[in-house]
């Protein structure tokens, strides 16, 4: 067909170019957010038994949670993960800031100071928290820090988001941190359905998406 006989809104279609894009799959976050899951187990490691290695433990513990909760986000944010995952809350546990302590504000340069000045130490308190909720507190995290050879607390892992540092931290063991990825790790969507409620007053179609 002669382009000159082409409706005018094929020809400006062709003159947009081509957008190429694909539906969103989970293994692209799933995959890294393993693999962040043994780094985080393994520095974690290093830390508690002071191992001997070329790198820092910490501060490759602190990278592999900056990118875990972006896996974690991701999940959340692109529905790849079940709705009624998503409503759920998981079990963590969390330290409080001392009731009659004045609050010290830490270094800005510090993964974590003024831990013991601010916080109670000696006893760590079983919350729920929604998946995004902790996906959250940990890609804001202001304070990653890791604790051992306490007499009141289990070694663990202590990370607290830059809204939350003056309220709780969370505290976990390597047992809960891995249990709180294998969850996100082991949701599956099996149906999608994606599509238009009723326009609203300014015409502006809206949509819903339903995984489980």
């Amino acid at each position: 067909m002669n382009e000159d006989n082409l409706p005018e809104s094929f020809v400006e279609a062709r003159k947009l170019g081509c957008v190429s894009s694909s539906d969103w799959h989970s293994y692209t976050w799933k995959n890294e957010l393993s693999e962040q899951r043994r780094r985080i187990l393994q520095h974690l490691d290093e830390v508690l038994v002071d191992s001997n290695t070329e790198h820092n433990p910490l501060h490759m513990l602190e990278r592999a949670i900056g990118v875990a909760a972006i896996c974690m986000r991701r999940l959340i944010e692109c529905r790849l993960v079940t709705d009624r995952f998503r409503e759920s809350e998981l079990e963590v546990h969390e330290i409080f800031v001392k009731a009659d302590g004045e609050w010290r504000e830490p270094f800005i340069s510090k993964t974590a100071s003024e831990i013991f000045n601010n916080y109670d130490m000696r006893a760590r308190h079983l919350q729920r928290r929604t998946p995004k909720v902790i996906s959250d507190k940990m890609l804001h995290a202001r304070v990653i820090a890791v604790l051992s050879g306490s007499v009141y607390l289990p070694d663990g892992l202590l990370i607290a988001s830059d809204t939350q540092s003056k309220r709780s931290l969370f505290h976990f063991t390597q047992a809960e941190f891995a249990a709180i990825l294998d969850a996100f790790l082991a949701d599956f969507v099996h149906f999608t359905q994606d599509g238009f409620v009723d326009v609203d007053t300014h015409g502006t179609a809206k949509v819903f998406a339903i995984r489980s």
